[in-house]
This record gives C-alpha cells, sequence and structure tokens, in this order.
C-alpha cells in the first residue's frame, strides 16, 4: 500500500526535461548537421577561387560578410558566442532570443568557409544554447529548468557536431554550468545521445579522425610530461596573444574608418590569407592536416612543421582576435597536432637510441593538451580526442597531457579562453557560490520589517518621545516635504545628548546625524551591499530609490538570514 502510494505521488517533472531534452537534442542536431555541411561544401566550392590570384582576399570577405550577418542582419554583438552563453547561464536565467539561432550559425559558415582559422564549436553552442532556451520558453519553464534545457542545447550541438556525445555532456556540465549533480546529468546525456545519433544518420557514423594503433610505453609515457607543459604554456600565449587581439580590435574600432562594421574583421582577415600563401594549412579547419598527422602521411620535416605551426598560430590569433564568429576547439585541435608531432619528430632527434613512439601518438596528446589548456577544462579536452580519434587506447597519456595542459594554464591565466570576458566583468556567477547567492536577491526584497523615521529639524527631545514604542538602535532622518533621505541617527552615537534632558531639547537630529552614510539603491544586489557593509563597518544601512527617496532599512542580520536560506534551498537543488 505505502509502495504504490509512493508510486502515485513521484515526482513526473524529470520525465518531462527528459523529454523536452530529447527534442531540444533533435533540434540542435538539425542546427549541426546543417552547420557543419554547410561549411565543408562551401570551403570546397571555393577551392576553385583559391588558387586565382585573388584567391587570398577570400578570408576577408568571409569575415566582412560574417560580421555584417550578425550584427546588421541580426542586430546581435559580435563575439565567439560561448562567452554570451555563459553571461545568460549566469544573469538572465537562461534567456536567449530564437534568432540567436540563425546569427552564429550564419556567421560562422562564412568565417570559416571562406579560409578563416576558426572552429565551428563556439558558433554551434550559441545556436544550439538558443534553440534550448527557446524550446523551455515554449514550455513555459521555470529559470532553473530554462538553463537545464539551455546546456542541453549545448551538449547535443557539440556531441552531433564532432560526433561525440560524451565530449558533449563534459563540454556542458564543465564550462556551461560548471555543475555535477544527478538532475543535470540525465537531461544531458539524452540531448546528446539524441542529437549525435541523428547527426550520425546524416553524416556518417566515423570521427573526424582516425588515430593508429600506437605503441607505446613508460618512455613515451615520461616523454608526455614535457610535452603536457609545453601544451599548456603554448595555450597560455594563444589566448594572451587572441585577448590582446581583440583589446586592439576594440580601440581601432574607436577610429572613423576603422570603426565601421567589419573592417577591422576584413582587415585581419586579409592577413589570414597572406599567411595562407605562405602555408595553404594556415587556412580554415584544417582536419585534413590532423588526419595526415596521425596516420602518418604528412611527409613533412621539422622545419616545415613549425612553419605550419606558426602560421596557424597567428591565423587563429587574427581571426578569433577580430571577434569573427568562430570557436577555437579546431585550431586547439590543428595546433595541438601540430605541437604534438613536432615534439616527436624533437625527441626522436635528440635520442635516437630510446625507441619513442610515432610522432601521430604525440600528435594525439598535444590535441588534448592543448584544448584543456585553452579550455582549462582536462575532462572536454581528453574525450575530444578520444572521441573525435578513437584513440582509447591512448587515454593514459591523453589524461597526464591534459591534467599538465590545464594546470599549466591556471598557473599562468586567471579564467580560461570564454570565461575570461565574462568573469573579468564580474558577470560569471556560478550554482551555490556566494556571488550567485547574493546576486540573485536585490536590498528592496530584503527591507526590515521596522524602520523608524524622523523629519529634519526635528530635536533629539522628539526622538525620545519614539524610543519607548520601538526596539530599533537606527533612524533615518527625511527631508518632511520629499522623504528624501538626509542622513542616519546611531543610537550609540548619540548616548550622551539622549540622556541629557536639556542637550535633547536644544540638539537637532540635524547636528548629530551621519550624513556620510553610504546607501543601498533597491536594485542593488546583495553583493553590493554586502561590499558596504564591508567598507563602512556599520550593522544596517538605508536602502533608497533611485531619486533618492528612503524605502527602509537593511541590517547585516537579515542579509545573513536570507543568505543562510538561500543557500540550504541551492544546495538541497543541488544535490538531487
Amino acid at each position: 500500500m505505502k509502495l504504490s502510494s509512493s508510486i502515485r505521488n513521484a515526482d513526473s517533472g524529470p520525465w518531462l526535461m527528459v523529454l523536452l531534452a530529447a527534442a531540444v537534442g533533435l533540434v540542435s542536431s538539425v542546427v549541426a548537421v546543417a552547420l557543419r555541411s554547410g561549411v565543408h561544401h562551401l570551403f570546397n566550392t571555393l577551392e576553385a577561387f583559391r588558387a586565382e590570384s585573388f584567391g587570398f582576399l577570400l578570408p576577408a570577405v568571409g569575415a566582412l560578410l560574417a560580421v555584417w550577418t550578425v550584427r546588421i542582419i541580426f542586430r546581435e554583438p559580435g563575439g565567439h558566442g560561448v562567452p554570451a552563453v555563459l553571461d545568460s547561464v549566469s544573469r538572465r536565467g537562461g534567456h536567449m532570443r530564437s534568432r540567436s539561432i540563425f546569427s552564429r550559425f550564419f556567421g560562422s559558415l562564412l568565417t570559416v568557409a571562406s579560409g578563416g582559422s576558426a572552429g565551428l564549436e563556439g558558433p554551434i553552442v550559441f545556436s544550439s544554447a538558443a534553440a534550448g532556451s527557446s524550446v523551455a520558453g515554449w514550455a513555459q519553464l521555470a529559470e532553473r529548468q530554462r538553463v537545464l534545457l539551455l546546456a542541453c542545447g549545448v551538449a547535443g550541438g557539440i556531441g552531433a557536431v564532432f560526433n561525440a556525445p560524451l565530449t558533449g555532456v563534459l563540454f556542458a556540465m564543465e564550462v556551461v554550468l560548471a555543475e555535477w549533480t544527478l538532475s543535470t546529468v540525465i537531461p544531458l546525456a539524452v540531448a546528446s545521445v539524441v542529437a549525435t545519433e541523428a547527426g550520425r544518420a546524416v553524416l556518417g557514423a566515423e570521427g573526424a579522425f582516425h588515430a593508429a594503433d600506437f605503441s607505446w610505453d613508460t618512455v613515451d609515457l615520461l616523454g608526455c610530461v614535457p610535452l603536457g607543459i609545453l601544451a599548456g604554456l603554448f595555450s597560455v600565449l594563444l589566448v594572451r596573444l587572441i585577448l590582446r587581439a581583440e583589446h586592439f580590435a576594440r580601440t581601432c574600432k574607436e577610429g572613423s574608418l576603422l570603426g565601421r562594421v567589419g573592417v577591422v574583421a576584413a582587415l585581419a582577415g586579409m592577413g589570414v590569407g597572406f599567411l595562407g600563401l605562405l602555408r595553404p594549412e594556415a587556412i580554415g579547419e584544417g582536419y585534413d592536416l590532423v588526419a595526415k598527422l596521425l596516420e602518418g602521411n604528412a611527409n613533412f620535416g621539422w622545419s616545415a612543421l613549425l612553419l605550419i605551426l606558426g602560421t596557424k598560430f597567428f591565423a587563429t590569433v587574427l581571426t578569433l582576435g577580430s571577434n569573427a564568429p568562430g570557436g577555437v576547439f579546431a585550431p586547439s585541435l590543428v595546433l595541438g597536432a601540430l605541437l604534438g608531432s613536432s615534439f616527436g619528430l624533437t625527441l626522436a632527434a635528440i635520442f635516437p637510441g630510446a625507441q619513442f613512439a610515432a610522432p601521430g601518438f604525440f600528435a594525439l596528446a598535444g590535441m588534448a593538451g592543448l584544448v584543456a589548456g585553452t579550455m582549462q577544462a582536462p575532462f572536454t579536452g581528453i574525450l575530444l580526442a578520444l572521441e573525435t580519434t578513437g584513440g582509447w587506447g591512448q587515454s593514459l597519456p591523453l589524461i597526464l597531457v591534459a591534467v599538465l595542459g590545464a594546470l599549466v594554464s591556471r598557473t599562468f591565466l586567471r579564467h580560461s579562453f570564454y570565461a575570461w570576458e565574462v568573469a573579468e566583468s564580474g558577470r560569471l556567477l556560478r550554482p551555490g557560490t556566494d556571488r550567485r547567492i547574493l546576486a540573485d536577491l536585490t536590498a528592496e526584497e530584503l527591507l526590515d520589517s521596522e524602520s523608524i523615521t524622523i523629519d529634519s529639524g526635528k530635536t533629539l527631545e522628539d526622538l525620545a518621545k519614539i524610543l519607548p514604542s520601538t526596539h530599533r538602535n537606527h533612524f533615518a532622518v527625511l527631508d518632511g516635504e520629499t522623504g528624501k533621505l538626509q542622513g542616519m541617527l546611531d543610537l550609540s552615537a548619540i548616548r550622551e545628548f539622549i540622556f541629557d534632558q536639556d542637550l535633547r531639547r536644544m540638539t537637532s537630529v540635524d547636528t548629530v546625524m551621519d550624513s556620510s552614510s553610504p546607501s543601498v539603491v533597491r536594485g542593488d544586489s546583495l553583493q553590493r551591499a554586502t561590499q558596504l557593509f564591508e567598507e563602512s563597518g556599520l550593522w544596517v544601512l538605508p536602502v533608497v530609490d533611485e531619486s533618492g527617496i528612503f524605502l527602509g532599512t537593511l541590517s547585516k542580520s537579515t542579509l545573513f538570514d536570507r543568505y543562510r536560506s538561500e543557500l540550504i534551498i541551492q544546495t538541497a537543488e543541488r544535490a538531487e
């Protein structure tokens, strides 16, 4: 009897989320398949134009059209897309516009197909996240469920575009949500599986690359230690130069000519085109090059590999630094493969008798290390390299290189490539953290139940008449006509006056009030209120509206009580 009663009262919410996650997976797979197929088809179509004398201008034209598409046609801010998704999760409850599904789709299609050195994961994350948010809006879900469906779109998009379902789940959890709970894993897994399988039905079940069954032993594992450190340092250099390029691009856009939409991106694209003249491998996604390196069919010498590595590196900096639509996954995979292959050749030259594994082995490990370093997400780097290559026999060296790459990156960079912009501006608020809990509440929600005021011009004698009817020790002095705050009275600070009858009659509240007391504006978050409490050392702060009219008081005790309640609620939700 008890069992049947429990079944009847069971929560059907998780099943609804699973069904909606499957729907989001289907939508994100459509976006991913269309983008991946479109990029490859258009890239191959433009091959004939690249052979012409004006072919080096294609990346410039593509970057210009891409920025125009995002900024003018769809009227959305530029950038890679993932920071906007993180901002939506942190501050906007997962709300994204439906047209965002298409803006980065067409933008990245033009960028990558024309030869820009960028990947598809940034645009697919943005478009698929918008799809998940739109489905949540259609289903009229609450904020937490909307954020989860947004992440389901991300997991599905990554899974479908790379044929890597585990990578999709890990990226959504490690980078987007930063949350590991049963209630989040299940919908993410469903969305990723549905999207990946739907993508395989159209694109095939093969991964992007095929890694040979490399033979390796302990000496190769030891060789992976310096490779992991090198991959971490290289990822730090890559991220820092892209960020420097973005800052330089913003500075250039302040001019009258360079400030026109798409001009900076077009100039950067022209630079990519010139690098392509030097080494054609520098343009586009570069997946063909990675396949050759892994299979040992590249036939490049050490100097040629370094030249390709350098040109691809600067092509990536120019493309992503100009804020053209695109992602960092594909460049990281290519650069990691080039770095690892060069490292393998160097080891063989320095230690000819050590019989190290083939350079393709180190190329595979380098792919995991560079992705983990740029994203500061070791699990994502490991699984992306494993799933896209099928190199499961090399999981141990990949884990070692990815962990070292992420560790070195974290030592020199405060944030990952995608989280940098949002985190540096204070907008990255992770679930269950102090900043997120305090940011979710506003000062107006926590006004004390009783706030005692006294008009400006009154005396302490008038205040003394109020005291028997209240237990408050802090009083607001207001302009009697406008209601605007003039200052605050602290009973402990005026004790010497309040107990002397003659002084009470002669002392105006205006002469003993604290007019320098900081005020909390009603729309301020509790994070801002906490900062004011710490800076002022006060226990009670006045709360005013935008025009300075007094609304009430906020005490530390009320703030801490509400903080504790919110902490219990959010912790309970994440522990499901």
